[in-house]
């Protein structure tokens, strides 16, 4: 009797420690009016010091896609939360009202969706860094039971190209849960370079494990805004 209330009291600190773990963040993908870019950039700076001046403690990083289909298209996110921090934002009618002011006559969202970081298969913790350059590769997965194998394969190839900030996210809700984003920083183009090969490495991973495991890869570029960036 004692040895299973032990067991049932480890079980239920474990479920509370993971429930705790600060390592869900959420995206979201904006789509600038045609020809209202510049009023876009002004209103998202005021909707940023809403959040500034109603004491948000949530940080936001800002991004334009320089490369893909998505040209233009400007992402903003937010890390390092608890499942249960999205139970109480800051204010969100409020939120909602300055951003209708402000956001909403310049740009439209194209997606929202939030994601697991998966620190294991990660290099580098994300939130102290804010890199010139992220090269934002979005994986899907034929057979999801093998994902764990590839991104540790991956590992050997970042170390060999000195690729020192990596990190790897999972879809947890509004999009396909079986996709994958591997976020690569970078300080300028030289540096950037070290990733150009990595889908032949991919490539080899996949043929290795003789079975087809992977169904897209997509990259992007993103070039950081500081002044579209939020940290309190």
């Amino acid at each position: 009797m004692k040895k299973t209330k032990i067991t049932c009291f480890f079980l239920l600190f474990s479920i509370f420690i993971f429930g705790q773990t600060k390592n869900i963040g959420q995206f979201a993908i904006w789509k600038p009016k045609e020809g209202q870019t510049k009023n876009f950039e002004n209103g998202y700076k005021q909707h940023l010091n809403w959040h500034k001046t109603n004491g948000d403690s949530w940080s936001w990083y800002g991004w334009f896609i320089i490369s893909g289909e998505r040209y233009g298209q400007f992402v903003d996110a937010t890390f390092n939360l608890k499942w249960s921090d999205f139970d109480k934002p800051v204010n969100p009618s409020d939120d909602m009202a300055d951003n209708k002011i402000n956001v909403f006559p310049y740009a439209d969202v194209q997606t929202v969706f939030k994601v697991m970081h998966l620190k294991e298969l990660s290099t580098q913790d994300l939130y102290s860094s804010k890199f010139k350059l992220t090269k934002m590769l979005t994986i899907k997965f034929a057979n999801s039971s093998k994902t764990k194998i590839v991104f540790e394969e991956l590992q050997n190839f970042y170390k060999s190209k000195n690729i020192k900030t990596v990190n790897t996210f999972k879809i947890a809700d509004g999009g396909n849960l079986n996709e994958f984003i591997i976020l690569l920083g970078f300080s300028n183009w030289e540096e950037y370079a070290a990733s150009e090969n990595i889908m032949d490495e991919i490539s080899k991973i996949e043929s290795k494990m003789n079975d087809k495991v992977i169904s897209s890869v997509q990259s992007e570029t993103m070039i950081y805004r500081d002044d579209l960036s939020y940290f309190p």
